[in-house]
Formats: structure tokens, C-alpha cells, sequence
């Protein structure tokens, strides 16, 4: 896909709608920006594949090559047949980017993120709402689907995670910030130290203001062995200031000691993650559900569906429905949860199984989307049923759980003109 990038902003936004699609074989498509060659400075620049530089009427190539956009297209073609559907999982997105451009995450520093650091090439894939990138490789790194190499050290906010801090000194008596550094002076004859505004008299002259005596040549009269922070509000003089960090973005002020002071690491694919951005990686919640309600693959389930649209327009006795449900950041829990997770995922699957009857079939379409097949049920029963999963969904996280959980949810009659797979794809890009 050519971008005209002679607005990044405009470029950009068009490559975030493209990576933020379902589909592997949208989402992972080779971006080339073409400009000219004045208006490169940003990150946002290396989002894409390729940068063409026009020149006149002349196109010169200046990061990538067509093999290598070519190479991109043949890793996704390459995919098996049951990994070609929608796909909303962060993780795999990360995964199958840097796999298919065989390329690693380098982190870029930047002032126009508030994090000071952005990772080119993923970012486009996160919206606002999404757990961070820097968030999201870290999973991936403890899960040993990416392996992590050094690139920069930078303190944090505590409060909002910003990384533009302005660190200063400030008085250990009073915190003010409002010091001198002031020259020390010790007095060989006495032995007396002071700051040096203590021995001043007037113009470059100094008296020690225990003995009187003048000091007149450094090195035989005196020494200056150090330099003292000498606070203007309560004159307290000391050896070292207390360091304290300003955020720019929140305003608070915390202490250098308690900073979140973290590795920002550049990240490579290991041959475990290799192999889950080729095949894919399920999710503690698809593998309960396939435990407690025999989950079926989606051939499976059309096949089913087919034959029930076609019962029901031969006879024309009963009604059944197609109903659908999305848990929006699904795949975030385990992000954020570990492996209490797991707990999560078993009590939905324990809602599923309380709200669907033994009749009734379910697929998974993606990580976190599902469609249910419910015979003899009506459109608007469906809805019901829908409507009571998603208040015990609610229910359980308000209950036990410091968070919520987005619930999109649709029932559709099942009659012969219905495709279940253009009906949940329509569904996800709603």
C-alpha cells in the first residue's frame, strides 16, 4: 500500500486504521510512505515498510527494497488456512509483525510521547485504550515468546508513567529548592570549615571568624576541599541536597529514590514466539471453554448452521438465532493479571455454561470473540439470553475484580441467506 506521507499525520493515520484491522491478511500488508525529502523528521517516519523519496519526477528507494516487501507478502500468504481469520489479539499482532518483516522491536526515544520512548513499527497496532507497547513486550518477554536485549535505562513517574522528569536538589531541612553551591574553606592554622561566605569581610578578602587570622594565599593559608549547598530560605548548609524529580505531565513531585527506574530494551523473536505468530496463541479462556463446552471449530459450526437454516426454511415451524458476544480487552487481563487469570477465564466459562442450554453450540471466532448456534430460540430470546450473560459478566467483575469489562454483543436470526463468517466479520469492524 502507497501513502502519501506528504502530511505524516494524515499517512499515519491511515497506517493506524490499517493495523488496527482483524484480519492478518489486512493488518500485516507492507506500508510505503512517499515524500519529499524535507519532510522526514518524526518516529512516524519509520512506522512503515519503505520510504520512497520524490525527487521531481524521480522515485528513489530509501529503506526498503522490493524483495523485502515482497517477502512480507509471502510470509502472510504463507499462513496456514486456519490462522487467515479475524485476529484482535494484541500479543499475536506484535508477534506476527516482527515475524513477518523478520525484523526486531527497536525502541526510538522521542519527546512527543509521553513515555519518551516509542517502538516504530508496533505502535500503529495500540489505540489509546490498549495496554502499552512497552507493557505488552514485557508479557511476551516472561512468556519467552521474545527475548530482550539492553538498550537504554530512563526513571518513570510514578504517578503517570511519564519519563520527562526535572530532577533537583532541594534543602533536607526546609525542601526548598532555592540552594547556593558554595565553596568550602578550611583554615590550616585553626582547623576551621566553613562555607566561605562565613570568612568573607568585605571585597576578596578572608578572616577565619574563629581566630581572626587573614587568609591570604590558598594552599598555605587554606584549602577548598569541597563545595556545600547553602539553602536561601533557612540557611541550612549541607553536604548533599535531597534529589526530588518534578513530572511534567502530572506535577508531582516525587523522590529520585522512589522512581520506577526500568530497562528499555530492544526485542528479538525467540523460536517459541516464531512459532506462535505462525500458528497463533490461544488464550487460557479459549482452552476452558473448550473444556467445559466442547467448543467447536468454526467449519464445524457453519456446518451446523447450514443444516439449521436449512431445516428451518424446508419446514417453517420454528425459529432459531445466531448469537454473538465480544469481551473488548480480553486478551489485557492476562496482561495484567498473570496467572490469576485463570481464575477469571474459569468463573466466565462457568457464566456461559449457566446461561446456555445443552442445546445450544458454540465457536470461537477469536480470542475474544464467540458465536452461539441457539436452536428453537428467537431473535429476540436470544437477545435475552445475551442480555442476562453480560449483567452476570458484570456482575462478577464488580464483585470481585477492580476493573470492567467491555461487552459487545448482537442476535440474528438464522434463516438460509445467513453467512456466518461475513456476519461475525461485519460484527468486528462495527
Amino acid at each position: 500500500m502507497l501513502l502519501d506521507a506528504a502530511d505524516i499525520s494524515t499517512a499515519y493515520a491511515a497506517l493506524v486504521k490499517l493495523r488496527q484491522h482483524s484480519s492478518p491478511h489486512c493488518y500485516l500488508r507492507p506500508v510505503v510512505f512517499v515524500a519529499d525529502t524535507e519532510r522526514q523528521s518524526g518516529w512516524q517516519w519509520h512506522s512503515a515498510d519503505a520510504v520512497l523519496v520524490l525527487q521531481g519526477d524521480q522515485l528513489f528507494e530509501q529503506v526498503a527494497v522490493p524483495d523485502q516487501l515482497e517477502m512480507i507478502n509471502r510470509w502472510i500468504d504463507n499462513l496456514p488456512q486456519q490462522e487467515r481469520g479475524a485476529d484482535g489479539h494484541l500479543q499475536v499482532k506484535v508477534l506476527r509483525l516482527l515475524a513477518s518483516r523478520q525484523s526486531t522491536a527497536e525502541p526510538q526515544a522521542t519527546p512527543t510521547n509521553y513515555n519518551g520512548y516509542v517502538y516504530p513499527l508496533l505502535q500503529p497496532v495500540f489505540s489509546i485504550q490498549d495496554m502499552g507497547v512497552m507493557q505488552t513486550l514485557g508479557f511476551l518477554e516472561q512468556q519467552n515468546l521474545l527475548s530482550a536485549t539492553l538498550f537504554d535505562r530512563a526513571h518513570f513517574c510514578i504517578h503517570c508513567d511519564s519519563a520527562f522528569l526535572n530532577f533537583k536538589e532541594t534543602c533536607v531541612a526546609c525542601g526548598s529548592h532555592d540552594l547556593d553551591v558554595v565553596e568550602l574553606v578550611h583554615h590550616f592554622s585553626c582547623g576551621f570549615t566553613a562555607d566561605i561566605t562565613r570568612f568573607k569581610a568585605g571585597g576578596d578578602a578572608l578572616i577565619c571568624p574563629k581566630c581572626d587570622k587573614h587568609l591570604r594565599h590558598i594552599g598555605v593559608d587554606y584549602d577548598k576541599p569541597s563545595t556545600v549547598n547553602k539553602c536561601r530560605l533557612c540557611q541550612h548548609v549541607s553536604q548533599e541536597g535531597n534529589v526530588v524529580a518534578k513530572c511534567f505531565n502530572c506535577n508531582c513531585t516525587t523522590e529520585a529514590k522512589f522512581l520506577d527506574l526500568r530497562r528499555i530494551n530492544s526485542y528479538k523473536l525467540t523460536s517459541v514466539g516464531l512459532n506462535a505468530a505462525f500458528y497463533g496463541l490461544k488464550t487460557y479462556f479459549t482452552d476452558i471453554l473448550e473444556n467445559e463446552l466442547q467448543l467447536l471449530s468454526l467449519r464445524e459450526f457453519e456446518l451446523f448452521a447450514n443444516v439449521e437454516a436449512a431445516r428451518i426454511a424446508r419446514y417453517g415451524k420454528s425459529q432459531s438465532a445466531l448469537a454473538i458476544v465480544r469481551f473488548v480487552g480480553l486478551d489485557k487481563i492476562h496482561l495484567e493479571l498473570g496467572s490469576k487469570a485463570k481464575q477469571i477465564f474459569t468463573e466466565l466459562a462457568g457464566i456461559f455454561k449457566t446461561i446456555l442450554r445443552e442445546t445450544d453450540i458454540i465457536t470461537a471466532y477469536n480470542e475474544s470473540m464467540f458465536a452461539i448456534l441457539m436452536p428453537e430460540t428467537s431473535q429476540d430470546n436470544a437477545a435475552l439470553a445475551l442480555s442476562r450473560l453480560q449483567k452476570s459478566v458484570e456482575q462478577l467483575f464488580t464483585e470481585n475484580f477492580d476493573r470492567s469489562l467491555d461487552i459487545q454483543q448482537h442476535a440474528l436470526a438464522v434463516t438460509s441467506e445467513l453467512q456466518v463468517r461475513d456476519a461475525l466479520e461485519r460484527f468486528l469492524n462495527q
